[in-house]
């Protein structure tokens, strides 16, 4: 099915969405909704801190039954999603990072742009996954477009129309849903706040390493993709765009979801730039036809966070996995302080590629977790998220903690929860020369750590 969406349709369904939303929304009101002074997060007007984890896929666990890309009974679906966060909650974690839609664009497209009854359907499974949170004492990040691709996809746009083109069929169609999203649940409690994208801004500025396959997978469009919607798609260059483009991206949805939602702050969902990202900047905009992987100095690594990081967002979002030292999160901390904005790790952990297949089973991968830990407690990294929590559909995202099989990485997720949660002092300014020292201990562990997990191999 191909939607055929112009701008003045788009605009009359907004009106209208709008006018429903507004009836259909909680309540509104002061709550405790988290704020941010500067760099500080606040609820209840006092100091806040946290240790949470990623759930990412826990929307899919109640889709179950509901569209076709959707198999399993959705009674037992619910029930595995509702165990898993009644152990999560055991643990006093409190916060979890989910998508907001399905991953690929045909569940996207099944649940929500297939008509009243599917889309009634979806809302009701999205509220039974809100009460499930509720009961559990837990409060949600939604990534509203997880997955830009899959938006692409539904449009029939290269990827490029998505982030740079406002008028795009693909922007339009996205835009619909994060006001229908938005408006519904901004006086909502159970959302701790908003997060735009994930990680897009490692998909920008590569036009000339991608050349003509693109910058979208699967690249292979000769094989059956059951998960992909239907044709066409694009896969060349037209997907690829630049890190600036991406910014006004960020910045439009930001100001969208602002001016339905005064209650909740807005982060990106970014990752932490690549190594060579400043570089790899200026290569793509000057069109040299070749990729610069010339590493950053710091401070071109830092002009590269503020220039993914428009006013309108409220956290510094950066990932971060353990592949060597973390000497960089020092960096990413003095760049957020310096731009009075909260730094906000939306994903960590010891890495597959370094620590094995499960690293939360490693005995060095654990360690390379608890040095992760103190180092970001050093620094006083306010928000701090692990991944991803007891998955049990395949693939399996590694690292993933799966609480019966990896008592160790679970006590430290305990303890770090605990102990980020009892931390009542004000953040300084500048780090201490105690916490420095603390921070490049744990640094020059992980990266031995790092070191130790090759040679085992």
């Amino acid at each position: 099915m191909k939607h055929e969406w112009t701008a003045r349709s788009i605009s009359a369904r907004c009106i209208a969405l709008l006018a429903l939303c507004a009836c259909c929304a909680a309540p509104g009101g002061a709550g405790e909704f988290l704020e941010r002074d500067g760099a500080r997060l606040l609820r209840r007007g006092m100091t806040w801190r946290c240790v949470g984890i990623n759930k990412h896929e826990l929307l899919d666990y109640y889709l179950a039954g509901a569209a076709p890309c959707f198999d399993g009974d959705y009674e037992k679906e619910r029930a595995t999603a509702r165990s898993a966060l009644a152990r999560l909650s055991e643990t006093g974690v409190d916060v979890i990072r989910v998508r907001a839609t399905g991953f690929w664009p045909t569940q996207i497209e099944q649940t929500y742009y297939s008509g009243p009854d599917r889309r009634r359907l979806f809302w009701e499974r999205f509220e039974q996954m809100l009460d499930d949170c509720d009961d559990a004492g837990l409060r949600i990040i939604f990534t509203l477009a997880w997955h830009n691709g899959g938006w692409a996809d539904l449009g029939h746009e290269p990827l490029c129309e998505l982030i740079a083109n406002p008028h795009s069929t693909s922007r339009l169609m996205l835009e619909e849903w994060i006001r229908d999203c938005v408006s519904r649940y901004r006086s909502r409690e159970t959302v701790l706040f908003w997060e735009l994208v994930n990680e897009a801004n490692l998909s920008a500025d590569l036009k000339p390493h991608f050349g003509t396959e693109g910058a979208l997978w699967p690249k292979d469009l000769t094989k059956p993709h059951a998960h992909l919607f239907a044709d066409p798609v694009v896969r060349d260059e037209r997907n690829n765009y630049t890190s600036e483009e991406l910014a006004a991206y960020v910045r439009e949805l930001a100001i969208l979801v602002k001016s339905i939602d005064s209650n909740h702050l807005v982060s990106t969902g970014f990752s932490a730039p690549r190594p060579a990202a400043w570089h790899m900047w200026m290569g793509s905009l000057r069109r040299t036809g070749k990729m610069d992987w010339t590493r950053d100095t710091d401070e071109e690594q830092a002009d590269y966070l503020r220039l993914i990081t428009p006013d309108q967002i409220d956290l510094i979002s950066i990932h971060h996995y353990v592949t060597g030292d973390v000497d960089m999160l020092a960096l990413y901390k003095r760049v957020a302080d310096g731009l009075k904005k909260p730094l906000y790790i939306g994903e960590c952990g010891p890495c597959e590629s370094v620590f094995g297949p499960h690293p939360y089973a490693s005995a060095t991968g654990v360690k390379a977790m608890e040095q992760l830990m103190g180092a970001t407690q050093a620094l006083d990294v306010p928000l701090v998220l692990w991944w991803t929590w007891a998955e049990t559909d395949l693939p399996i995202h590694e690292p993933m903690l799966d609480p019966a099989r990896h008592p160790d990485a679970l006590k430290l997720l305990e303890a770090s929860s605990k102990r980020a949660a009892s931390r009542k002092e004000e953040p300084r300014g500048e780090l201490s020369a105690e916490s420095l020292e603390r921070f490049r201990e744990c640094s020059r562990a992980c990266a031995e750590l790092v070191e130790q997990a090759k040679a085992d191999k």
